[in-house]
């Protein structure tokens, strides 16, 4: 009964399911008891309601405390972690005017606390809360959400965990939920539980942070200041990222995440070679407002075609922007924050009817430095003489 009329997503299938029921054996007893008694016994019915209720807000396998945090960080043991304890600690802590309630949590408590230690040891948040929470074990991702009004999931990479199953738990008990992916697959994935968020209320907001939530932030306020200021829709936007140098790297997890989608096989390189692949297409058309179509050899597929603008070989090669006079290069994030950009274009049309813009293109480049360029353009300039001399000779 449960598996026909709950929703099949990931944290229904596991816990509306015949095997989870079973373990609940006063509900088991009830359902048997108004079956035999075909619903008629009044108190059978009653007793059946209760337990049926303890069952679908989770209380008879809690183990949860009735604390509840405004935010609860998950998979704060690594780099990232000890990067969001260090804001935590110089700044949200420092400036944020009102309070807030926090924990940590982790697969591994003892790792989780001994970051914990390390960063708040001595001071008034040195006992902050550490809750476990694996995705094999369910009755601790009920614990962890029921715990929580928002779940911040720095937990990488997100595409060879079983995430949805967290965020999923979280739709059904309220909770909110952002994390800071950079992976494509795993947007896609948890993109099947929008309709199931929108309908419960509940915000999930992956790719909150520098890949993907800033240039989308950027976007926009510039698309905000067109609309106030001019009347306008935005046609075109650009990013220009700056910064790093010969000592800048990157963290393993981030290392780890590429080697996950550069493994993943044919079904993961041709969905992230989509610039459509989160949505949001705007398909190219002729002056008469006739779309372009691509026609498969064999199969006669029709689909439409991709702008010229909007393709990922833009982006791919050096060039100059003449309008701004600067040189730009690929940028290790272009390929992700283009699509996530193109995917909120897409949902502030269908929500609120308010796009950046109905055929706005967006394209992302590393700013190179000016110096670099000169420089280069020297060495290519003496290479070009001596080459031309020798020819001649």
């Amino acid at each position: 009964m449960a598996q026909d009329d709950a929703p099949q997503t990931p944290f229904a299938k596991l816990y509306f399911s015949d095997e989870m029921i079973s373990k609940y054996e006063p509900l088991v007893t009830a359902m048997e008891l108004v079956n035999e008694t075909e619903g008629k016994d009044e108190e059978v019915m009653r007793d059946y309601q209760v337990h049926l209720k303890k069952y679908q807000n989770f209380e008879w396998c809690s183990n949860w405390d009735g604390k509840k945090y405004d935010l609860v960080f998950y998979g704060v043991s690594g780099y990232t972690g000890y990067l969001m304890m260090e804001y935590l600690k110089r700044v949200a802590l420092k400036k944020t005017p009102e309070p807030f309630t926090f924990a940590f949590s982790g697969r591994t408590p003892s790792k989780v606390q001994e970051m914990r230690d390390r960063e708040f040891g001595g001071s008034k948040w040195e006992d902050t809360p550490v809750l476990q929470m694996s995705y094999d074990d369910i009755y601790s991702v009920i614990d962890l959400v029921k715990s929580a009004k928002v779940i911040v999931n720095v937990a990488g990479p997100y595409m060879l965990t079983q995430g949805e199953i967290m965020i999923d738990a979280c739709v059904h008990m309220g909770v909110h939920y952002c994390d800071i992916s950079g992976e494509v697959p795993w947007t896609r994935r948890i993109m099947e539980l929008h309709k199931h968020a929108e309908n419960a209320g509940v915000h999930i907001i992956p790719s909150a942070a520098a890949a993907g939530g800033f240039p989308d932030l950027g976007v926009w306020l510039m698309a905000k200041k067109m609309r106030e200021e001019y009347g306008e829709e935005m046609r075109k936007a650009i990013c220009y990222q700056s910064g790093g140098g010969a000592s800048a790297g990157a963290s393993g997890g981030t290392l780890a995440t590429r080697s996950a989608m550069s493994t993943g096989g044919d079904e993961v390189r041709k969905m992230m070679a989509d610039p459509f692949s989160m949505g949001g297409f705007v398909p190219d058309r002729d002056r008469w407002g006739v779309k372009y179509v691509n026609i498969e050899f064999g199969t006669g597929k029709v689909t439409n075609k991709n702008r010229s603008e909007d393709l990922d070989a833009n982006m791919s090669k050096i060039s100059e922007d003449k309008h701004l006079g600067i040189w730009r290069g690929p940028f290790v994030y272009s390929y992700f924050d283009t699509r996530v950009v193109r995917r909120s274009n897409m949902l502030f049309a269908d929500l609120g009817n308010q796009p950046y813009g109905r055929n706005l293109n967006f394209m992302e480049y590393a700013m190179l430095p000016a110096e670099a360029m000169m420089q280069a353009q020297m060495a290519k300039g003496a290479g070009g003489g001596g080459g031309a001399g020798g020819g001649g000779a």
